[in-house]
């Protein structure tokens, strides 16, 4: 299965760009979904939330809303939020207006697991240390 995500996408403000294995993890988020019609609904969405942002538009609190704390008071990491998808994402300060996606999950519960917490951390550390 194809998601049609790009690993960068360069929009008129950001660039968004996926980390090592972020859009693998969207396809195996994919397979908890039903039904299939509503995989395709959910990629568009999750590329209009991506083009969205990164072309500077104002992002609503409940389709991006703040998720968790970065390492090293670095700031918080968001959410794109398309039920029952997240992806999870910072805004580089290494990288000039550069989001970077860490990891996508299926999520059928509000609150934040502390394993995706772990893994947004250690794809920052990867991208900004």
């Amino acid at each position: 299965m194809t998601t049609e995500l790009s690993k960068k996408h360069v929009g008129t403000r950001f660039t968004v760009e996926h980390c090592d294995g972020a859009i693998e993890s969207f396809e195996k988020a994919l397979l908890s979904v039903t039904p299939h019609a509503k995989k395709a609904s959910i990629t568009r969405a999750i590329r209009q939330l991506i083009v969205r942002l990164s072309d500077g538009h104002p992002m609503s609190k409940e389709n991006f809303p703040t998720e968790g704390d970065l390492p090293k008071s670095s700031g918080k990491f968001h959410a794109f939020k398309k039920v029952p998808i997240r992806a999870y994402c910072w805004l580089s300060k290494k990288y000039p207006n550069t989001y970077f996606i860490s990891h996508y999950t299926y999520k059928d519960k509000q609150k934040l697991d502390e394993r995706d917490t772990e893994k947004v951390r250690r794809n920052w550390r990867d991208k900004e240390e």
